[in-house]
């Protein structure tokens, strides 16, 4: 697409449809982000939630295996038992009383998993552990909690210790004991399956929760009803030596959520997009209050002011640099004006009757002597040729003259408007246009028969029509040029009609204008002679379209007759005059509907099809 074919408006109108695009797709991206975002923040808060969830619920843990611990360390028996552990049967002895929890049960017992207590003495070697319980635990204390009491100086080994640490089988919870009160002998631990409390952490957060090893393996499974419609949170849950020992997975219900962030992404989005669209709109009619409507009106004022219309002027009302603009154009034309009617002021100064012709042989400027020579009226200029204006075959006598000469004198003979004619001696010179070459011909009077001019008197006479004719030529020629750069701005005070635009070749184009000109006009009078029953020249006189000449007192209508024959169609027919005078024959008919009339009708309509660039039907 070239640049030409865009204007302002359509551009303005592409970027703001641009920009509201773009500020769609940012604000759908904005949402989705900040949707997110905010399922990211409620991610990591739930996160937190799980972890103080585990820490309560290890707590609680504690507090259990504390108070079955205190029991069993405060036992009379126990502590007998241990101190004769080395005995015969000591051992045995302790073993059952160490069975005992596991048999007998005790307070808490549904709280949590016991799975082994051991003895150890003072120095955390291994003395005897319950045989109930799971099996295939190294006969030591775990490391963190040796390494633990280990640090503790004095009374503060006097303290029970707790850990969460990792098994060859799986992660177990300790709560180590001391045996003994102030007399310290030894320590009790009592080991516990952490898997069975876990389910409270999910009691804490109100939420389903999934169990898997750091590996990834199931535990406990829990899902939610409607999985959709819930958020997987995980944390991890470390040991006490900060190994991972639980993979714990939270499924939040975030229907509510997203459900609030569906609306607020709505409303938000919906805000920006109407407050981006009032924007642009507003833009838009500013645009279109000082930029639009001000460059239309400045394009048909320049439009109107080159069809002719010179008494005109372009509206400056607007911004400062369409003001500028419409002031500069103002001024440009006025001077082309002023300069055309200086011009034709110069050629009507001259006594001469100077006539123009363009490479069609069609009279494209009379001066105001020639017009009242010849008995024309401006408008009808553009009807006449040479032939209409001349008995002498003027482009003969052009065509034989000296190559080397572009202008010649001659005697021709005239044809009045009223057919009248009359002889002068004139100036030929060919100019070139635009499109061709031309003919400007000027006519001087003949002196009177008893009147029998000196040779100084012809010399002088004939230097003066040198010069008048180089005058002439100049003169015509800024006209000419100054109407074909400006259409029209000659045709408010002058009777310049424009040649053929050598833009186009001859035979190309105009025929098929020429013999559709012909066919309505054929039409039309076939259409006032048959079913009007009245004559050519009645057709001219009412109409008062074609102009009536008066040839040997003979009234003829010689511009009407050109329009009926192909060959004598001018090559710029005037298609305004073939419409007005089909639509007056028609008028004429009034509802009289007849064969010849839907004839005349489909001509007039194909014609207007062709000179509007619409190639017309083919019946």
């Amino acid at each position: 697409m070239r640049i030409e074919a865009l204007s302002i408006r359509n551009v303005t109108v592409i970027i703001f449809v641009m920009i509201g695009l773009v500020a769609s797709i940012l604000s759908l991206l904005a949402g989705n982000y900040f949707r997110q975002a905010a399922l990211d923040a409620q991610i990591n808060s739930l996160s937190r939630v799980i972890e103080v969830a585990s820490q309560e619920m290890l707590k609680t843990v504690r507090g259990h295996t504390f108070d079955l611990g205190m029991r069993l360390t405060h036992s009379d028996e126990i502590i007998q038992a241990i101190r004769n552990v080395d005995q015969p049967g000591g051992h045995d002895h302790l073993v059952s009383l160490l069975d005992d929890p596991f048999i007998n049960g005790f307070v808490g017992f549904a709280n949590i998993n016991l799975e082994k207590i051991r003895v150890y003495d003072l120095n955390l070697k291994f003395v005897a552990e319950s045989a109930k319980g799971i099996t295939g635990l190294d006969k030591k204390l775990d490391g963190h909690l040796a390494q633990i009491l280990a640090q503790r100086p004095g009374v503060e080994r006097l303290k029970a210790v707790d850990a969460l640490w990792l098994s060859p089988r799986e992660p177990l919870y300790s709560t180590l004991v001391p045996i003994g009160g102030l007399r310290l002998i030894g320590y009790l631990e009592i080991i516990i399956n952490p898997v069975f409390n876990l389910p409270d952490i999910g009691a804490i957060t109100q939420t389903p929760i999934s169990i898997f090893s750091p590996a990834g393996d199931p535990i406990i499974v829990g899902v939610p009803d409607q999985p959709d419609n819930h958020l997987p949170v995980e944390y991890m849950l470390f040991s006490s030596d900060n190994q991972p020992a639980f993979r714990i997975v939270g499924y939040e219900n975030v229907e509510k959520l997203n459900a609030e962030m569906e609306r607020t992404r709505t409303v938000t989005i919906s805000s920006f997009l109407l407050l981006t669209i009032s924007t642009l709109l507003f833009a838009l009619w500013l645009f279109n209050r000082f930029l639009f409507e001000p460059v239309a009106r400045m394009i048909q004022d320049m439009k109107q002011m080159a069809s002719g219309k010179l008494d005109l002027t372009v509206n400056k009302k607007g911004l400062r640099d369409f003001s500028v603009l419409a002031e500069t154009f103002n001024a440009m034309a006025g001077q082309v004006r002023r300069r055309t009617n200086d011009l034709e002021r110069l050629l009507d100064l001259d006594d001469s009757a100077i006539l123009c012709f363009g490479n069609d042989q069609e009279a494209v400027y009379f001066n105001r002597g020639a017009a009242a020579l010849f008995g024309y009226a401006p408008d009808e200029i553009g009807d006449l040729d040479l032939n209409d204006l001349f008995g002498d075959d003027i482009a003969g006598l052009v065509k034989d003259s000296s190559p080397s000469s572009s202008k010649m004198q001659s005697h021709l003979t005239c044809i009045r408007k009223d057919g009248a004619r009359f002889e002068r001696d004139a100036v030929i010179r060919a100019l070139d246009m635009r499109g061709g070459r031309g003919l400007a011909i000027v006519l001087n009077a003949i002196p009177g028969a008893d009147a029998y001019p000196s040779p100084e008197t012809v010399v002088s006479s004939f230097q003066r029509n040198e010069q008048r004719m180089n005058a002439v030529e100049q003169s015509l020629n800024s006209l000419l040029e100054l109407a074909r750069g400006a259409p029209g701005l000659t045709a408010a005070t002058s009777s310049i009609e424009l040649p053929d635009s050598g833009s186009t070749e001859p035979g190309l184009g105009r025929p098929p204008l020429r013999e559709q000109v012909v066919h309505v006009m054929l039409c039309a009078l076939a259409c006032w002679e048959h079913d009007l029953n009245k004559s050519k020249l009645d057709l001219a006189e009412e109409s008062r379209i074609w102009p009536v000449y008066i040839d040997k007192s003979t009234p003829t209508t010689r511009t009407l007759d050109k329009y009926l024959n192909i060959d004598t169609c001018p090559k710029n027919p005037r298609t305004q005059r073939v419409i007005d005078t089909a639509e007056f024959v028609l008028r004429q008919l009034g509802r009289k509907s007849t064969g010849e009339r839907q004839k005349l009708q489909q001509a007039l309509n194909d014609f207007r099809l062709l000179i509007s660039g619409i190639k017309p039907s083919d019946n």
